[in-house]
């Protein structure tokens, strides 16, 4: 009765931490570009000595961080971008040079806090324009240009893949073998699998960085100058740790060989305990956790929720391969024990960070991040559900049929843990990858081109520059802007408006709530006169 009663027990906190886990892996959205000089859109008398950019969070700049193109897409060479010394969160590329009137793209990329990759582009403007230009496909065509090489991000997702792997394999099934109550030569094959999944991942995921990180080519992937760069990032020195402690834990599980006996001594358990933690670590200290508040609490409850599940999925793998074996209730009782330590550690740790990373679910169905969640989800219910079919066989003494259901259980577990490693770049929000806003009003030859960054809520920076189609217009006498939210009981917000260049106008605005907004904008040609312009700006939550 009380192994029944156990057993139920593990059967709650398996759909737990499950749902946990689910809920618990998601990615924040990266750094933002804030704000830049010279601004989106803005209209410039000449040329800047030097282009800086805002940004939320600290970032470390790559080859060619900052670009300029004119309006026929030539680069403009100018000095490397440099952090601040005075601030991390801010680049700055001078050496820009004595450049003609006309329009001019601004191409950024740079790796975030939590050694993602993340770019964008604006325009702005030296002189009077002497037509109107398509800015947004003048910016998507320099940005096609920097997309990196083709199927990047599939090696490096099946890579993420085979190293959550190969970890479940070493670290989960080394647990089931520890203390020497279960020996098996065909685990112990299990374990190096695992070894080499895990270490094949670590390298390939190092000499991708670089092209990842540049939006370069394949044959960057032996660039030693973009290795050292590498090395000079978070995610790099972590990879590179990953590496040694994996070498560490080679030498263990040779030690292991032929003499499980080992396993019991308190050295050897020690060892492996301690290069575990480490290359655990090594994943929570370079991702999503390392960038956000709390930093050092969140990289340590990642760790936890981590290890917590790479053992109960370790520990099914042993129990799928230690099925047919005369000691299989050993086995069972063994993972049990596991499972009742590691499964509620996991549901704990998931909570908090769901909690912590992302305090807004309401609007999880309006990404493909969310949807795909979604579907991950269901096939979480289908795993649990199996589980108490697994139960009900254990009960009943059919260890055949057990570990079929272990196998079925196993492969969705798989799918899922495919499914994560390709959304590890993702984001639950919706945002502009540029984090500028770009749109333009019309009202008969007038012509107003309007930036809002960083276009999401809370502070924004809009510029608005009045033209026409000839490009010779008068100075306005007066301009006002507000913004509506329709349909909602938000009320309308007065924009204060400050006069950069003729005909150029910026205003700073907080918008509090999410939507798509209204922006009215009145200018004042002379005293007998008044031009209406309006248009959509959509603000993500």
């Amino acid at each position: 009765m009380r192994r029944i009663l156990k057993l139920r027990t593990v059967k709650v906190l398996l759909a737990g931490a499950f749902i946990s886990l689910l809920w618990a892996s998601p990615a924040l959205a990266h750094g933002e570009l804030d704000s830049s000089s010279p601004a989106p859109a803005e209209v410039m008398q000449s040329a800047p000595k030097e282009i800086i950019l805002y940004f939320n969070e600290a970032v470390t700049p790559v080859a060619r961080s900052i670009e300029m193109y004119n309006e026929d897409g030539q680069r403009i060479v100018v000095g490397e971008a440099l952090v601040s010394p005075e601030d991390p969160a801010v680049l700055i590329a001078g050496g820009v040079p004595n450049i003609p009137d006309g329009l001019y793209v601004v191409a950024w990329r740079a790796l975030s806090d939590d050694g993602h990759a993340i770019d964008g582009a604006y325009t702005f403007q030296i002189g009077s324009a002497e037509g109107v230009l398509a800015t947004q496909d003048l910016i998507n065509n320099v940005l096609s240009g920097q997309s990196g090489p083709a199927g990047l991000s599939w090696v490096m997702g099946i890579a993420r893949f085979a190293g959550f792997a190969g970890l479940c394999l070493i670290l989960g099934c080394l647990a089931m073998m520890v203390g020497g109550g279960i020996r098996s030569r065909r685990l112990a094959k299990v374990v190096g699998l695992g070894w080499v999944l895990s270490f094949a991942s670590t390298v390939t995921l190092f000499v991708t960085q670089g092209p990842y990180a540049i939006a370069g080519k394949w044959s960057d992937v032996w660039s030693t100058s973009l290795w050292s760069d590498i090395l000079d990032t978070r995610q790099g020195r972590a990879i590179l740790i990953r590496e040694i402690l994996l070498l560490g834990i080679l030498g263990l599980l040779i030690a292991l060989r032929k003499n499980f006996h080992r396993s019991a001594t308190s050295w050897w358990r020690s060892s492996a305990v301690l290069l575990g933690a480490g290359v655990v670590l090594t994943f929570s200290a370079a991702g999503h956790p390392s960038a956000s508040s709390s930093s050092n609490l969140a990289i340590a409850i990642d760790a936890v929720h981590f290890a917590s599940v790479i053992l109960w999925t370790g520990g099914l793998v042993a129990m799928a391969f230690l099925a047919k074996k005369t000691d299989f209730a050993e086995v069972v009782r063994k993972f049990s024990k596991m499972a009742t330590i590691a499964i509620p550690l996991a549901v704990l740790s998931g909570l908090w960070q769901t909690w912590h990373l992302v305090p807004a679910l309401s609007d999880i169905t309006e990404t493909t991040w969310g949807k795909t969640l979604v579907v991950k989800t269901t096939i979480a219910i289908a795993v649990v559900t199996l589980g108490g079919v697994a139960r009900w066989l254990i009960h009943r003494g059919h260890s055949v049929s057990i570990r079929r259901v272990l196998l079925l259980e196993l492969g969705l577990v798989a799918i899922i843990f495919g499914v994560t490693s390709s959304l590890v770049a993702a984001s639950p929000e919706v945002t502009a990858p540029d984090s500028v806003y770009l749109v333009q009003a019309v009202n008969g030859d007038t012509i107003s081109n309007i930036a809002v960054t960083p276009g999401r809520t809370g502070n924004n920076e809009i510029h608005v520059t009045i033209s026409t189609p000839s490009g010779a217009l008068d100075p306005v006498q007066n301009i006002t802007m507000r913004l509506t939210l329709p349909d909602s009981e938000v009320p309308t917000i007065a924009v204060p408006v400050t006069e950069l260049a003729p005909n150029h106008f910026s205003g700073s605005v907080g918008i509090l709530f999410p939507g798509l907004w209204t922006l009215e904008i009145f200018l004042e040609p002379d005293s007998q006169s008044s031009i209406r312009l309006s248009t959509n700006i959509q603000i993500p939550g």
